[in-house]
């Protein structure tokens, strides 16, 4: 685990110095995020200009909802799509070859090589709209809220793992096929409508959305824990969902890489 933390750590100082090269770059980022924010808002309160909650969550509550959207974004959109998309160009170049000369897991490797800095404003907004959901809404006592965020970043870490295993999973398909990178782009349009709770969808949509794309459960869990509304079922599911994807996605890239030829295969 130190290594393996070691290894994401000169990866994203690397990055972040050549993300450091376009400082302007920052601005147009800012923007994105910032107009993005403002009509997921905007969409919230047209909807609870109507009803006071949906299906037991308030305004207060999807303020954390949103806010784990944009912590958990960050992840998949500034580390697990950048790096997954950069393994599937390596296997079409041929470039992957070199990766497995280096003298460490190139699986690490592969989920950290390439690091949006700039999503850290992602992170930032991702934290505000969680703490004024959390404030809004109220907790009963410190112990309480103590509880609900330790529950929270332990579910964050979840998610992390979860939808982690889950990318290099899909991925792995490059190996077999080219259409790898359609496949990135895919996944990374359907987060995008995973800003509203999981619980309040139809029961088959919500079963599809824990097992053949997590990135729901990945979202709506932290916010079940921050939100004081986190049940045991909710927790063993979340977790034991990280362990099978990541277990899953290691034989995958076990299998694959006895299949991959190299570049001149």
């Amino acid at each position: 685990m130190t290594r393996t933390a070691r290894i994401f750590w000169i990866h994203a100082r690397i990055n972040l110095l050549a993300e450091l090269q376009y400082r302007t770059d920052v601005w147009s980022r800012l923007v994105s995020s910032l107009v993005l924010t403002g009509a997921s808002l905007a969409g919230i309160s047209i909807v609870y200009s109507h009803v006071d909650s949906i299906q037991g969550w308030t305004s207060a509550d999807l303020l954390v909802v949103l806010g784990s959207f944009f912590l958990v974004g960050a992840i998949v959109n500034g580390v697990i799509h950048n790096s997954m998309a950069e393994l599937v160009s390596d296997i079409k170049r041929g470039n992957f070859d070199h990766r497995l000369l280096k003298p460490v897991d190139p699986q690490v490797i592969a989920l950290v090589q390439k690091i949006d800095a700039w999503r850290g404003i992602d992170v930032v907004i991702g934290i505000g709209l969680c703490v004024a959901g959390m404030v809004h809404g109220g907790f009963d006592g410190m112990l309480d809220s103590t509880a609900a965020i330790a529950s929270g970043l332990l579910l964050l870490v979840s998610s992390a793992v979860m939808l982690a295993g889950f990318w290099l999973l899909v991925t792995c398909i490059a190996f077999w096929t080219i259409q790898g990178e359609g496949i990135l782009w895919a996944l990374d349009d359907m987060y995008d409508h995973m800003r509203w709770p999981i619980t309040i969808f139809a029961p088959g949509l919500r079963v599809a959305l824990m097992t053949i794309f997590p990135a729901g459960v990945a979202v709506t869990a932290p916010a079940q824990a921050l939100t004081g509304r986190l049940d045991a079922g909710v927790l063993v599911v979340a977790l034991s969902l990280a362990a099978a994807f990541l277990l899953a996605a290691r034989l995958a890239w076990s299998r694959a890489l006895r299949r991959y030829e190299g570049a001149s295969g």
